[in-house]
């Protein structure tokens, strides 16, 4: 039952997820631009590798790339809304959230 209820707490959260990047709080790591960087070099590499096989196998590995981009991408929406709960979860232990009757009758829907 608590994994349903942390489910139903996840796809709120990632609906409220947003990709505003030029708020002032927004993260930016330096790794990821080196990274992209380096993705955009294999790319080239991997794209010209991949015309040179044939029809199955290129459809194959194409097949294979994208299963790992579904993969990453819901690891990563995973752990932002995990990083949310945490934040929820430590204000709240820390006794800095106020009872709210909304979000508590939110909660008893989603039990039912």
């Amino acid at each position: 039952m608590q994994n349903e209820i942390w489910e139903q707490i996840g796809n709120f959260l990632n609906s409220l997820r947003c990709e505003n990047v030029e708020r002032k709080s927004y993260i930016q790591f330096s790794e990821l631009k080196e990274a992209d960087k380096l993705k955009k070099e294999a790319q080239k590499k991997y794209e010209t590798a991949v015309a040179k096989l044939q029809v199955d196998q290129r459809r194959n590995i194409e097949l294979y790339v994208e299963v790992l981009q579904h993969k990453a991408f819901m690891a990563e929406e995973q752990a932002y809304c995990q990083g949310y709960v945490d934040c929820i979860q430590l204000l709240a232990g820390m006794g800095l959230l106020e009872k709210n009757p909304e979000i508590e009758k939110i909660i008893e829907k989603i039990k039912k």
